[in-house]
């Protein structure tokens, strides 16, 4: 379902983000008070203006009242974003996200009663971790517990095998979830591009290709192990 967002702040992150949620068919409205972000990003996503957001009267120029999710993706001023995001909570009702700079910033946020906290470089840093210590992690989520959900490049040694074949949980305690194909096409200016797609649920007569992309459930040990015997 499309979502009307308002993306604050259009750094490396806040950027990126309205142009993802852009591309994923969302109606995005950009705000940042550099001008030549706003420059550099217009037009790429629905609407892109130049405000300060840290003034009261800058919010009457964002469709708050028409918007279904506010994301204050503000990187490096604190202060600016506290004060954004006290604004964004007295005027606007529907859904925040906001990013996390420091311990303390995640601190005043929860205060505020923020319950969606963002923090793109201490997830990215794990993401980063697992790919260091799980050989062909490409992506994580980490949930409680020791369990995660990677994302791994397929070992070559199950390339032509069935999921029955393998028998992963009771060999590594572990689960292939589903995998993810990957196809080439040409984008826009003639360059080949990497297209993923989901496959659905896997079946024990599933047969893995090469190109396959694994989506595993497990410890990351047991993974590790999984693809270090199977490589």
């Amino acid at each position: 379902m499309q979502k009307k967002v308002i993306v604050i702040g259009l750094g490396n992150f806040g950027g990126n983000l309205a142009k993802k949620l852009t591309e994923d068919g969302h109606e995005v409205f950009g705000v940042d008070k550099n001008g030549s972000k706003v420059d550099l990003i217009q037009h790429k996503i629905n609407h892109a203006v130049g405000l300060d957001t840290t003034e009261e009267s800058s919010l009457s120029h964002m469709p708050l009242d028409d918007t279904d999710i506010v994301v204050i993706a503000i990187g490096e001023n604190v202060g600016a974003s506290i004060t954004t995001t006290a604004l964004i909570k007295k005027h606007f009702t529907g859904r925040v996200i906001a990013r996390s700079l420091t311990p303390v910033h995640k601190t005043v946020l929860e205060a505020m009663q923020i319950e969606e906290i963002i923090e793109p470089e201490a997830e990215y840093a794990h993401e980063l971790a697992n790919r260091i210590m799980v050989k062909g992690a490409i992506k994580s989520m980490e949930l409680h517990g020791d369990y995660e959900i990677l994302e791994v490049i397929i070992p070559k040694k199950i390339v032509g095998k069935t999921l029955g074949d393998l028998d992963i949980k009771n060999k590594y305690k572990a689960h292939i979830v589903t995998v993810i194909k990957q196809t080439e096409k040409k984008n826009f200016l003639g360059s080949p591009t990497i297209i993923k797609k989901v496959f659905g649920i896997l079946h024990s007569v599933y047969e893995f290709e090469k190109d396959d992309l694994l989506l595993m459930f497990g410890t990351k040990k047991n993974i590790d192990r999984f693809i270090e015997e199977n490589s």
